[in-house]
């Protein structure tokens, strides 16, 4: 339901809305004071917002600025007198969304108030990235640090048309992301067009990116509309673009700079209309420096970077992941009421999964279809690779050295998180994730 905060100074009129809102639907949230709607802006998102123009010492006006401060994009709609109209006017200049003289229709307040959450509602959403309602919060599950700022960051781009690079594992998600990017964008409406560069035969590569007309080469029977024609207005998404062969990268390069494409065959140009989101699971600055990545294409695609954390670094999202996937597979084979013991869940936890999300939603769909009880214990977990007892030294070792390292950083550098990013050249937050890793309090070295 959408939220709506109602702000006036007469407490009356405050609870009549506040119930007339709730039973059209809405979520109301009422404040009787500048300060106190500031306050609330501050800690959540809201839908739209009714002002009225006089709020004790401090005008709607005045409200307006510092509400749009902390959310630019918050509709708002004022409640008038018609002394006030003057600046009623000057508030719409200002960014306001409407406003109504008093004494007003309720009706036409809710519908006023409809009409902007429908208008504004997709940008809206977007905003509240880490709320449990959110479709990125949805698609892309996690409650750890590195889930939540992944969220955020496709939140952000989603909202330019800049190029994106995704880089991740292989089974972190890349795809599902760039799907998300597209969803969050003002393109959401057009086609979204995924293709895999190490899928496409190279002779075959031109004609899927760009198309050709009847008759360009042979078996050529019919015109095909390339995937970049295809999306014209919405996304393309190149996954694995590493494995382009160079001389493609150059005819995909053209494309990107000129922003138009002529199918093969064809004398005709097509301007293009066009988000472009690529992925890979290589390193490209490698690529480059080993003459199989073109520089010149790398800074093109590489605007905005969004990395995808491992599955190893961000432990604490495999429950709500195997949540996710247990209701979807207990659902698609008839197997409601199945749970994950604590012993398998135990065994989830410390295992690396070196394929990542992808083989722990395998691992939880064998486990759904070969278990034959309602508790999934821990033999029914079969991993697609044995962990030997070598890895788990090393695993050990690890921890232990990073636990040493990083008592002794925070001795050396008195707590001081900003001396040992420094230091350690380690950034902030992933310094700061270390530290609650391994239960290391800064303040105890101070």
């Amino acid at each position: 339901m959408a939220k709506v905060l109602i702000v006036d100074d007469d407490i009356s009129l405050l609870e009549i809305l506040r119930m007339r809102f709730q039973s059209c639907g809405f979520t109301p949230h009422a404040a009787q004071s500048a300060g106190e709607a500031l306050a609330m802006l501050k800690s959540d998102v809201f839908d739209a917002a009714v002002f009225d123009m006089r709020l004790g010492s401090e005008t709607g006006l005045e409200l307006l600025r510092e509400a749009h401060d902390i959310d630019s994009g918050l509709p708002v709609i004022f409640l008038t007198a018609y002394g006030t109209i003057n600046d009623a006017v000057e508030a719409m200049k200002q960014g306001a969304y409407s406003y109504l003289t008093k004494p007003f229709d309720h009706r036409e307040l809710i519908e006023k108030v409809a009409d902007a959450v429908e208008r504004c509602s997709h940008s809206r959403r977007i905003l509240r990235v880490n709320d449990a309602d959110s479709p990125i919060a949805a698609t892309i599950i996690g409650c750890s640090e590195k889930t939540r700022r992944v969220r955020e960051r496709i939140a952000a781009a989603g909202q330019s048309d800049a190029n994106v690079f995704i880089y991740g594992e292989s089974g972190t998600g890349k795809e599902l992301a760039a799907r998300m990017l597209h969803a969050v964008s003002p393109r959401h409406k057009a086609p979204f067009v995924a293709m895999n560069s190490a899928a496409i035969p190279e002779s075959l590569m031109e004609s899927e990116l760009f198309g050709h007309e009847k008759g360009a080469f042979t078996g050529a029977d019919r015109r095909k509309r390339g995937f970049f024609e295809q999306a014209q207005g919405g996304t393309v998404f190149m996954d694995e673009i590493s494995e382009m062969p160079l001389a493609m990268q150059t005819k995909l390069l053209r494309v990107l700079e000129n922003r138009e494409v002529s199918p093969l065959g064809s004398e005709k140009v097509l301007k293009l209309d066009i988000r472009v989101v690529s992925a890979s699971n290589k390193n490209l600055l490698e690529k480059i420096e080993n003459k199989e990545f073109r520089a010149d294409l790398f800074y093109r695609i590489h605007v905005v970077r969004i990395e995808l954390p491992p599955l190893r670094d961000r432990r604490e999202d495999i429950p709500l992941l195997c949540a996710h996937f247990l209701n979807k597979y207990t659902h698609r084979y008839g197997r409601d009421g199945k749970v994950i013991s604590e012993d398998a869940m135990d065994r989830m936890m410390s295992y690396d999964w070196p394929g990542n999300v992808r083989e722990l939603e395998n691992v939880i769909e064998c486990a759904v279809v070969m278990s034959p009880a309602d508790v999934i214990k821990t033999d029914s977990i079969k991993f697609a690779q044995n962990q030997d007892s070598f890895a788990q030294v090393y695993r050990e070792a690890k921890r232990q050295f990073e636990e040493v390292f990083l008592r002794q950083l925070m001795e050396r550098t008195k707590g001081n998180i900003s001396k040992a990013s420094k230091l350690s050249d380690i950034y902030r937050a992933d310094l700061y994730d270390l530290l609650k890793k391994h239960s290391i309090d800064p303040a105890d070295f101070r």
